[in-house]
């Protein structure tokens, strides 16, 4: 039997690795990086990754990913965002490809996981025993995952507004330095206090 093997799939024709199984609040989508885009060094970098025990025995490459780093020093999971080589695609559009010759939709493989996650947790007892409530609550693993990529990409959307932010004060002080007209008035400012 072929080795099994997580997080790997096609878009279309083109190989890729599923970092993001679904967007949160957008479950139609998911965030793939397609391989053959990548220059060599990255691309041996990232499958070496994603063939690792660590990659191969967690359920969110992109928590992997965020821990490791290419040859070049650079976070993979930032690397591959600011590269944009991260694309969200709909999950409609993607097969995993767990051997060479197994083909599963990724939308199917989804609603599974989702009703495997939604069945772990039985309905709450209305009677809460005095002695549990000091214990702390275990959240179920999808809510955790969930969470977890969610963190993840705050920090990504943080990173890209601040880029966003200094870029566009860049281009306003270039644009001024270009043409000073066009540089904001400074009124007249406070009236003088009258003794």
């Amino acid at each position: 039997m072929a080795n099994i093997m997580k997080h790997v799939g096609s878009h279309g024709q083109k190989p890729c690795v599923v970092v993001f199984r679904q967007v949160p609040n957008e479950p139609e989508n998911c965030l793939i990086v397609e391989t053959g885009t990548l220059e060599e060094q990255k691309h041996d970098d990232l499958l070496n990754v994603v063939q690792s025990l660590e990659a191969q025995e967690s359920n969110n490459i992109s928590e992997v990913l965020s821990r490791r780093t290419f040859t070049d020093g650079s976070n993979m999971l930032n690397d591959l965002h600011f590269s944009k080589k991260l694309i969200k695609v709909s999950v409609g559009n993607v097969n995993l490809t767990p051997t060479p010759s197994d083909s599963i939709s990724l939308a199917e493989v989804n609603a599974e996981i989702g009703k495997i996650e939604s069945d772990s947790n039985p309905p709450m007892n209305t009677e809460i025993a005095p002695e549990t409530l000091e214990r702390p609550v275990a959240v179920p693993t999808g809510a955790t995952d969930l969470a977890e990529g969610l963190i993840v990409q705050a920090g990504l959307l943080e990173e890209d507004a601040k880029a966003l932010m200094a870029d566009a004060e860049s281009k306003r002080a270039e644009a001024f330095a270009m043409d000073p007209s066009l540089a904001p008035k400074k009124g007249p400012g406070r009236p003088k206090k009258t003794s």
